[in-house]
């Protein structure tokens, strides 16, 4: 069936014609037929799901779709399965796909069985392992740090130990999870998986990046560097183990002699223009001593392999690989010995977990280095920052150290796919090109719904002057007086503090950002605040009112904001051009959380009255057709109800 023929279909099925899906699903069909990297603007309302996915069913064509967050895979994953149903009723045909994480959110079997954790912290781990669960960490109630303990790592499951592991043919993520990876005709991610380019056959594949008004935000976070002093307790934990005697380090002393005076009683990151001043410490106190211990037990770990093989005629040929595949040892030592059978006895196997927590150190002796290399490198084109959270296991804050590019520019390279689509309600090209260097052809669909029952209120306020936070205040209550649902929109977290309230009122973390949404949603609360979560990813249809606190410009105490400003500084670049951009997207996204489908109406207030100041603002209200109303005074409004226009 072609995708004219199951677009028709689908029509049938009480779907209204759009013109603007239409010409989306046109302009897939072509990036299928020819590649290119290709651009579209797809307002709310196109249904750019279905316009992306239909040509990609019909066609047979492997995809891999990304989007911002993993509640977005499975909204994904629900519109698929509604395509691929009807699909395979009309034809038969079975269309693959597979929903994909991270291989850190997968449990570990090996690490499991050797870890020994306590019930409490596994959760309800061990009930899901007697269900047809995939391993899928994320969905159990297991604690974060138990997950680090128990998830697939890097450092702990190599490609030479996964040779040996002796649950390679039970594991979740290479077996199971990787399975279906190769199998699946269409692959949803999300883009932080997406900038670790860890797919297998891309270049058969077309790449669909959904929500890619955010793309560059995800691409910083999944490419950021990162030490902690949780990493280091849990270092030198092990090390205690493995040498069994206590070592006298104390990170805590460390971290918190060195960058508590850097927070205020409510901040929990500060920027810093570079870690350099503290890398002689770090290195003095930390870095060499634990060097030093790992080497203690290198020496003590090659003298008992030694003597272990010089017991030895024949060893198995997985023991042999995997020593050989460490590069730990050294090459004339194990030529010596031949490999003359395959599985490993249980000596070897209890060797081989010896070599395998040396050679997990390695790795993060490794990782240390590098962390250290680039502090000292000190690139302009990297940014820093320090941040800080309440650890239940160590009693005491968890510091975290971050060294992240100022703008993840070539992270995601389109000629490894066979085409690329970008696409979002807001996508700016010049945006996208600036921040991740990906250019395309661009392309602009039109609205689709009536503005013209919307009201924006343009408060006589200015967050830069003295009684704002009254006026805020004053346009909340306005807007609750006329709207049983309200979603207050703010940019600065102490903002939260104004809105505490009562049962009816929720503030964004007083919960899970679904649950909040569905109480809004079916009227347990009637007002939801937040931040950036509230501007660009809420979905509440039917009547309501938002209330904007003001323009979206990021802050500048903001981490990646604060070294992006800096480095357009530093190349003569005007860094208010890009904030005034990065704004101006998500100021429609917030407009576009109050039209959701054709019956929707409502009023929005921006207590900012320097919109005035931003042409491209302004145009793009009336563009919509909504009704600007621009108020000298809220409460003479609210006592003779007499709106004002702009003089």
């Amino acid at each position: 069936m072609d995708t004219e023929s199951f677009y028709e279909y689908l029509l049938t099925k009480g779907y209204e014609r759009r013109s603007s899906q239409e010409e989306f699903i046109g302009i897939v069909q072509e990036l299928i037929e020819e590649g290119d990297v290709k651009l579209v603007e797809a307002p709310t309302g196109t249904g750019k799901t279905f316009a992306y996915l239909i040509p990609i069913i019909t066609s047979g064509q492997k995809a891999i779709i990304s989007t911002g967050t993993k509640i977005l895979q499975d909204q994904l994953r629900r519109d698929i399965e509604f395509l691929t149903g009807h699909y395979r009723l009309l034809t038969g045909e079975e269309v693959s796909y597979a929903v994909l994480k991270g291989k850190g959110n997968y449990l570990c079997l090996d690490r499991f069985y050797k870890e020994r954790l306590s019930a409490e912290e596994l959760g309800d781990i061990p009930e899901l392992m007697e269900t047809e669960w995939e391993g899928d960490l994320t969905l159990s109630s297991c604690s974060p740090e138990a997950i680090s303990k128990l998830n697939v790592d890097d450092d702990y499951c190599t490609l030479h130990y996964r040779n040996v592991c002796p649950y390679r043919g039970e594991c979740y993520y290479w077996e199971k999870v990787k399975s279906k990876e190769r199998r699946a005709q269409i692959l949803v991610v999300n883009h932080a998986l997406l900038a670790l380019k860890d797919f297998e056959d891309t270049e058969d594949r077309v790449l669909v990046i959904d929500e890619a008004h955010e793309l560059d935000r995800y691409l910083t976070l999944a490419s950021t560097s990162a030490l902690s002093l949780y990493w280091f307790r849990e270092l030198i934990g092990n090390l205690e183990k493995l040498l069994e005697r206590e070592i006298k380090l104390s990170p805590e002393d460390f971290f918190r002699e060195s960058f508590e005076k850097l927070f205020k009683e409510d901040n929990q990151e500060v920027s810093m223009e570079s870690l350099s001043p503290y890398i002689p410490a770090l290195r003095k106190e930390l870095a060499d001593p634990v060097k030093r211990l790992v080497q203690e037990f290198r020496e003590r770990l090659l003298s008992e392999v030694e003597e272990f093989l010089e017991g030895r005629l024949m060893v198995s040929f997985r023991l042999k690989g995997f020593l050989e595949g460490s590069m730990l040892f050294p090459p004339d030592l194990l030529e010596r010995f031949r490999a003359g059978y395959e599985e490993p006895d249980e000596g070897e196997r209890e060797l081989i977990e010896k070599v395998k927590k040396i050679d997990y150190l390695e790795r993060k002796l490794q990782k240390l280095s590098q962390f250290l290399r680039l502090c000292e490198e000190d690139r302009e084109e990297f940014g820093y920052k320090v941040s800080r959270s309440w650890s239940r296991r160590l009693q005491t804050y968890n510091y975290r150290l971050e060294i992240f590019p100022v703008f993840p520019r070539g992270i995601v390279d389109p000629e490894l796919y066979r085409g690329v689509l970008l696409t979002s309600a807001t996508i700016d090209p010049e945006d996208i090109r600036f921040t991740t260097g990906i250019e395309g052809d661009f392309y602009r669909l039109g609205h689709n719904f009536d503005y013209s029952k919307v009201t924006f209120i343009i408060a006589n306020t200015n967050p830069k002057k003295e009684g704002w936070e009254e006026k805020l205040k004053e346009s909340y209550e306005d807007i609750r007086s006329v709207h049983d649902r309200v979603l207050v929109l703010l940019t600065n977290r102490r903002h939260l503090k104004l809105f505490e309230g009562n049962g009816e009122v929720a503030r964004q973390g007083e919960g899970s950002l679904n649950s909040l949404i569905e109480k809004l949603r079916d009227g347990r609360i009637k007002v939801l605040v937040g931040l950036d979560s509230l501007w660009t990813g809420i979905d509440v249809r039917g009547e309501k009112g938002i209330l904007m606190s003001k323009l979206p410009f990021e802050s500048p105490e903001d981490p990646v904001t604060y070294h992006r400003i800096r480095y357009l500084k530093s190349i003569g670049e005007d860094p208010f051009e890009y904030q005034r951009r990065k704004a101006f997207i998500k100021f429609r996204q917030g407009v576009g959380r109050l039209v959701r489908q054709k019956t929707d109406s409502g009023t929005i207030i921006l207590c900012d009255n320097r919109i005035w100041r931003y042409r491209e603002f302004v145009d793009f209200l009336r563009e919509l057709g909504v009704n600007i109303v621009y108020e000298k005074n809220l409460t003479s409004r609210r006592t003779s109800g007499r709106p004002y226009s702009r003089p």
